[in-house]
């Protein structure tokens, strides 16, 4: 079953509030909300209208979109990150690992055929 969006939205607005070092009362008073507005968005008491969303976004330097995105939370994050990491990793050695055969299976018949 899929997550609920309330629930991607809540995660991500935390991860990037905390990635930008901002206390829920700091990242409210700098969409111009009240001191609490951050903490009852978190704990599931309200949510936000449009324009709050992207007034948010604007003090997070992200898209508004990414904080609906469930591939934006932390742990979806490093998953990705590490997946294409070890496929990247993959690629180099298949490559090292081809190229080095080649150029042993080439040296190997060049002193075979003489």
């Amino acid at each position: 079953m899929p997550e609920p969006l309330r629930d991607i939205f809540i995660k991500n607005l935390k991860f990037y509030r905390k990635q930008k070092n901002l206390s829920q009362e700091k990242l409210s008073y700098a969409i111009d909300m009240s001191m609490n507005y951050i903490n009852q968005l978190e704990n599931k008491n309200s949510f936000p209208p449009p324009e709050v969303i992207d007034k948010m976004a604007s003090v997070l330097e992200i898209r508004p979109a990414q904080l609906f995105d469930e591939n934006a939370s932390p742990q979806n994050i490093a998953s990705t990150d590490r997946e294409r990491f070890i496929a990247d990793i993959v690629k180099q050695l298949h490559e090292a690992v081809k190229e080095d055969l080649s150029n042993g299976v080439t040296a190997a018949l060049g002193k075979i055929f003489k």
